[in-house]
């Protein structure tokens, strides 16, 4: 009597190892980019609320979101002058971090991630 085959061949298993080994490379490299936006929302949040925006101007203002990009190691934000742009409104600025991530998930194959946050910021 013969045995019926029951589960997966070792090419089978050999297919799927491999398949959630790229998904696993795949995120040790991608969401690092997601936590480092998660603190910059976090960083643009708490400006919202610091007593040290009131009466300030703009430039003093990105002195200080600087100071705290780099006290969150997110130098590669902090040392772009684009990813930032400051606009005077009623009572305050509007700061919007505008920027993209990239970065190289293995061999030639890399990964582009966009982000746009906006907060607005009362100096008054």
């Amino acid at each position: 009597m013969r045995r019926k085959q029951s589960g997966l061949t070792m090419i089978s298993w050999m297919v799927v190892i491999g398949f959630l080994a790229i998904q696993f490379v795949m995120a040790l490299r991608i969401i690092p980019v997601y936590l480092n936006h998660q603190t910059l929302k976090t960083v643009m949040n708490e400006l919202k609320t610091d007593t040290e925006v009131k009466g300030k101007s703009a430039k003093n203002i990105k002195m200080l979101l600087r100071k705290r990009l780099k006290m969150n190691s997110l130098y590669d934000l902090a040392s772009d002058p684009k990813a930032f742009k400051f606009k005077k409104i009623k009572n305050g600025y509007s700061l919007t971090a505008n920027y993209e991530a990239r970065g190289p998930i293995f061999g030639n194959l890399e990964f582009a991630a966009k982000f746009n946050y906006q907060v607005d910021i009362p100096t008054k």
